[in-house]
């Protein structure tokens, strides 16, 4: 019987490669986008063999992708044409704590609205860029603030990560993209996170999205006859099928990077990791994520390099699984030379 990790690797694309990073995102949703270094590796993982890094950095200076703050008061990577919608349907608790914020500094509402006014007279610009227009129009020079106000624009669609500039994003305008879906935005979002990520259920989506319970029951009755139901959990059509005839590389190694939606995609992590090895992968279960290795349907460790020096296993690793580590890593997606 495969396992709950297994289905979750087929789901995600890990076996089966989408044909672009922005066909990727429409189709399983937002992807955790906090480390930057790590969503690219994520999103190559889930492309044809040879992708690499670079190659997902085209995909943002393409302008197709972006990262923006669209729930979870965290950041995702997304469709550009998705972050919109999606960020307009799940942000609305994250903008309501940002206006609390800037009440209790002392910034009006008149002053939030001037500082997204100045920002999109500009054509992109970096952190410390727009720090600096900022600050030559009168307001704070602190990181505080710079990090503060970017977050609020980005919850507000005003502003998403966009194009690279070096190793990081510029900040760029958010281009609007009406939402046409025949169906609600909950039950479109519901259906793209149980394509994507299933085998999972409601509650995983409630708390992926931070979506009230109700709100989702009501969006399932819409799409319920587009997923099909084992012991539980929701799935796309005929993922069992497609795990079958995958199977044997489906219980085969994985290296994924820290935030990987296999690891952070679901409520849940005890469903499928004990406690003392979530305490390695996550110390003290602060918010920071370690890389970790999946190996017959199994998270076996975490890792910091290439080096199989730097590879910390749960347990004692046999020769073989040593070996399937090694070449799992040296198959990492790189920033090609």
């Amino acid at each position: 019987m495969p396992s709950l990790v297994e289905a979750r690797l087929v789901a995600q694309g890990l076996l089966s490669p989408a044909d672009s990073a922005v066909g990727l995102l429409e189709a399983m949703g937002p992807m955790q986008g906090q480390d930057l270094t790590g969503v690219l590796a994520s999103l190559a993982l889930r492309l044809p063999k040879g992708t690499d890094v670079t190659d997902v950095r085209a995909a943002f200076d393409a302008g197709e992708v972006v990262r923006g703050y669209p729930m979870r008061s965290t950041v995702f990577a997304l469709s550009a044409r998705d972050v919109g919608w999606v960020t307009e349907l799940c942000a609305g608790q994250q903008r309501r704590e940002s206006a609390r914020h800037w009440e209790k500094e002392g910034i009006s509402q008149a002053e939030v609205t001037r500082a997204h006014d100045v920002f999109l007279g500009s054509p992109g610009l970096t952190r410390a860029g727009l720090g600096e227009l900022w600050a030559r129009h009168g307001f704070p020079d602190d990181r505080g603030f710079r990090y503060m106000m970017i977050r609020d624009m980005m919850l507000h669609g005003t502003a998403v990560y966009g194009p690279f500039d070096g190793a990081d994003q510029l900040i760029v305008p958010a281009t609007a993209v009406p939402y046409t879906a025949d169906r609600s935005p909950t039950a479109e979002l519901l259906l793209r996170y149980l394509t994507g990520h299933g085998p999972a259920d409601l509650r995983d989506f409630a708390w992926w999205t931070k979506l009230p319970q109700r709100v989702v029951k009501d969006a399932f009755a819409e799409i319920a006859g587009e997923v099909e139901t084992t012991d539980g959990l929701h799935h796309r059509p005929g993922l069992y099928d497609e795990l079958a005839a995958v199977s044997r590389r489906a219980h085969g190694t994985f290296a994924l990077p820290a935030f990987d939606e296999v690891m952070l995609g679901y409520r849940d992590r005890l469903a499928f990791l004990a406690s003392d090895h979530h305490e390695q992968v996550a110390p003290g279960n602060r918010g920071v994520f370690r890389r970790t290795v999946v190996r017959g349907g199994k998270f076996i460790a975490t890792w910091s390099s290439s080096s199989s020096a730097n590879v910390e296993p749960f347990r004692e690793l046999s020769a073989t699984a040593q070996r399937d580590v090694s070449r799992a890593l040296r198959a990492y997606p790189a920033t090609r030379r």
